[in-house]
């Protein structure tokens, strides 16, 4: 059995459950965390809400399980962040930090001396990702995005990385699966450098309920008992998640007014259009076709777009 556990600037010994914040260096950066060492032997998990600040299904279900799990529940280390970017959770805006006006998932591994995400992710990478055997990330569609519940496992790395993420997946209650190609995501990142993981969204739309946390804390519960962190059996879902095997990621090429043409999960064939850009006078900027035949996985529902965001992904 570990002897002690050092995470930021807690100890926690055996048997021992601790919960304060914590930072991420000199970047301003601090977050509540919750340390659970276990009484009896297992894994080192860290389970990451809030990167993004709107995502509140995600961000509640982390909080109420810091909660509720116990040393007595635990077989080895339970490490939770709910939320990262509490700035961003505080402040109601999507994506960012607002620090640094960065989205803090986009720069894995990070550098020792970069902006402030970059920085963030190099201490994030080394003080935390890089002590866990398994490390879980979950997310939501943000305050102006639409999705169903799926789930993400890392595509590049060392296969038996992968294949530990993918059967950890499998176990999951969601919709869809997508195996990804990303690499500066903080999952992507942590199963680079040696640690499976995944990344799981659940809601939309700056909204929560508590049907939506029970959903996440019951997928939760579930994969730690796949990682042999909880007793009891793994339950299986009925319906198995649709795999994804190709997906396509659509940003917008204009700022002004986003008007989507299909539904969410939506079946489109090739060439049907998928929405229209427009300026403030109504004309016409942009139109976006579909290149093949897929389902709509998520979709932006804000009127308002700048260039480069996320608009509409389908995937097949």
């Amino acid at each position: 059995m570990k002897e002690k556990i050092n995470f930021g600037n807690m100890t926690a010994y055996p048997g021992e459950k601790l919960q304060g914040y914590s930072s991420l260096g000199d970047t301003g950066i601090e977050f509540p965390m919750t340390l659970i060492n276990g009484k009896r032997e297992g894994k080192t998990v860290i389970l990451s809400s809030g990167l993004h600040g709107g995502e509140y299904p995600s961000i509640e279900a982390a909080i109420q399980l810091a909660g509720e799990l116990t040393p007595e529940d635990i077989k080895g280390q339970l490490v939770i962040f709910h939320p990262v970017n509490v700035a961003g959770f505080l402040d109601r805006v999507s994506y960012i930090y607002p620090g640094s006006g960065e989205n803090l998932n986009r720069f894995y591994p990070g550098k020792p001396d970069g902006t402030v995400g970059e920085r963030a992710a190099y201490i994030f990478t080394g003080e935390y990702q890089n002590k866990a055997d398994f490390f879980i990330d979950i997310h939501g569609g943000d305050l102006h995005e639409y999705l169903p519940p799926y789930v993400y496992y890392p595509g590049i790395g060392d296969e038996e990385v992968i294949e530990k993420s993918r059967r950890a997946a499998c176990v999951l209650n969601v919709s869809y699966m997508v195996k990804s190609s990303a690499v500066t995501g903080a999952y992507n990142s942590s199963a680079i450098n040696g640690t499976p993981g995944l990344l799981i969204e659940r809601g939309s739309r700056g909204l929560w309920t508590k049907e939506e946390v029970e959903a996440y804390k019951f997928d939760i519960k579930n994969l730690l008992r796949h990682l042999e962190m909880l007793d009891g059996k793994v339950i299986i879902p009925e319906k198995p998640a649709k795999l994804i095997k190709r997906a396509e990621y659509l940003e917008a090429r204009h700022s002004g007014c986003w008007y989507p043409a299909v539904m969410l999960e939506e079946e489109v064939k090739k060439g049907r259009l998928l929405g229209v850009i427009k300026d403030f006078f109504g004309n016409i900027l942009e139109e976006i076709h579909a290149d093949f035949d897929g389902i709509v996985l998520f979709m932006t529902v804000s009127l308002a777009v700048r260039e480069g965001d996320p608009i509409i992904t389908y995937g097949v």
